[in-house]
């Protein structure tokens, strides 16, 4: 994997900043909003603009000129949705936990709570830093997190409804992933079989990828209890392993989940690993 564009360097001040968070969501109420707000005023930052994503649309490079900070609150596909407006952009971008996952959040700065990260953030005795993320490219779209491919993407109306608290319709989502989220699957080229489920993440020495491979629905139940309650990387019909490059995918077009958000992919789909065009700030130490 090629070096990131520019290397690890100081995190800038807190002085312009544009809030993007959904203030519609569960995960990012009104009064955690007023609290970030909160946070980033006591760290001496004015709030020079503001989206109500996705009501309102995530500000582009050109909405950004003077602005020197995009703090996004939300989930993994808010924080990839405001991150692909604002490409082209010279700025630094704070993410804030916000949604179920927070993994690229969590990857930056652990598990702190969002009033922790900005103070961080803000510190100079606190070192924070400036860096390149990797991410997953394919096609157009592009992955901060994770990308899944095949039948088992039906499987995610099942957990975020687990996660929302909504039975009844995890149990018609449970019904329905049932009955097609493990029918057929996908072509991997270098590996026999066709696959129900590829995962594909960001990681720095290439793509972490774990292949679904079982059988039956006893197979077909261990991982969707294992994704409904956390991860299904370590269920027994799966094989994981690290690649330089992943293609997916023979004739028909892929259903695939970029940051938990459905897109389409005509076939076959090539995965690279990359880096991320915009810088974010890291408050772990390295």
């Amino acid at each position: 994997m090629s070096p990131a564009p520019h290397p690890p360097e100081p995190a800038r001040p807190l002085e312009r900043v544009w809030l993007v968070a959904n203030r519609a969501s569960r995960s990012t109420d009104e009064g955690r909003i007023a609290a970030l707000e909160a946070a980033v005023l006591a760290a001496g930052a004015t709030i020079a603009g503001s989206s109500d994503f996705p009501r309102e649309p995530a500000p582009g490079a050109a909405a950004l000129a003077g602005i020197d900070t995009l703090v996004i609150m939300g989930g993994d596909g808010t924080i990839n949705s405001a991150s692909a407006a604002a490409r082209g952009w010279a700025g630094q971008v704070l993410a804030i936990p916000g949604g179920t996952m927070n993994l690229l959040p969590r990857a930056l700065h652990g598990d702190a709570p969002p009033e922790a990260i900005v103070a961080a953030a803000a510190s100079s005795d606190a070192a924070p830093m400036l860096v390149h993320v990797p991410v997953v490219r394919a096609g157009d779209h592009t992955s901060y997190c994770r990308i899944i491919i095949g039948p088992m993407t039906r499987w995610a109306r099942a957990r975020e409804n687990a996660r929302r608290g909504r039975l009844w319709r995890v149990w018609q989502a449970v019904r329905l992933a049932l009955a097609r989220g493990f029918l057929g699957g996908v072509k991997v080229a270098g590996h026999a079989g066709r696959h129900p489920g590829v995962l594909v993440m960001p990681a720095a020495q290439g793509l972490d990828v774990a292949l679904f491979s079982g059988s039956g629905i006893g197979d077909a139940m261990a991982v969707a209890m294992r994704w409904l309650l956390d991860d299904w990387r370590d269920a027994a019909a799966v094989t994981a392993f690290t690649a330089s490059e992943l293609m997916v995918g023979r004739r028909r077009t892929l259903r695939c989940l970029f940051d938990g958000e459905l897109k389409r992919l005509p076939p076959p789909a090539r995965l690279v690993p990359g880096w991320s065009d915009l810088r974010y700030i890291r408050t772990l130490p390295a």
